[in-house]
């Protein structure tokens, strides 16, 4: 780590580096939360729970950084070793591309994928937060609508996990918040 006039900074590899192991720890955690709550012998997609992640860290991350601008390059760089690590374990494991066209249509469908999902994290997300109620269900709902084939009927069991979830959402936030020198703009 080296030190700037803005204060402590970290070689952009050793963010997405970070950024990644934080990723990968959330999507664990997410997994135990759910098969906790009986919900492990669902079918879940993947995928699903790796963008929610890739979301909170990336937020979490531009928080710290003040902004867009400032986390720009750490951002770029996880953002390519994420779709790597995405199409490495899961997409060239499983179905093998005919051609160059197909792997490009696939990254494309993945780049969508991400910008749509990060758009209506965000949004449910901070609604939630602004709600001030302390649970996110509208960032659960959503999240949960795309891991899952059916929806979570409504139930206690459905508002437990939703207070779960949150408590959770505030670790996750509050590690990977704690996980990077602030900037001091």
């Amino acid at each position: 780590m080296e030190t700037t006039e803005v204060g402590p900074q970290v070689p952009e590899s050793q963010e997405s580096a970070i950024l990644k192991s934080l990723t990968l720890g959330i999507v664990g955690d997410l997994g135990r939360l759910f098969k906790e709550h009986g919900l492990g012998q669902k079918p879940i997609k993947i995928i699903e729970f790796l963008v929610f992640a890739m979301f909170v860290v990336t937020e979490t991350f531009t928080t710290v950084k003040q902004g867009l601008e400032g986390a720009r390059q750490g951002l770029d760089r996880f953002h390519e070793d994420m779709i790597e690590y995405i199409f490495t374990e899961f997409f060239f494991k499983t179905t093998k591309a005919k051609d160059m066209a197909e792997v490009e249509a696939r990254f494309q469908d993945l780049n969508r994928l991400i910008n749509d999902r990060y758009q209506e994290y965000r949004r449910n997300f901070y609604d939630d937060y602004h709600d001030r109620e302390m649970k996110f269900q509208r960032t659960f709902d959503s999240l949960a609508g795309h891991l899952l084939s059916e929806p979570i009927a409504a139930s206690e069991e459905k508002n437990r996990l939703i207070a779960a979830f949150s408590v959770k959402l505030a670790h996750f936030w509050s590690g990977c918040l704690s996980s990077f020198p602030h900037s001091d703009g």
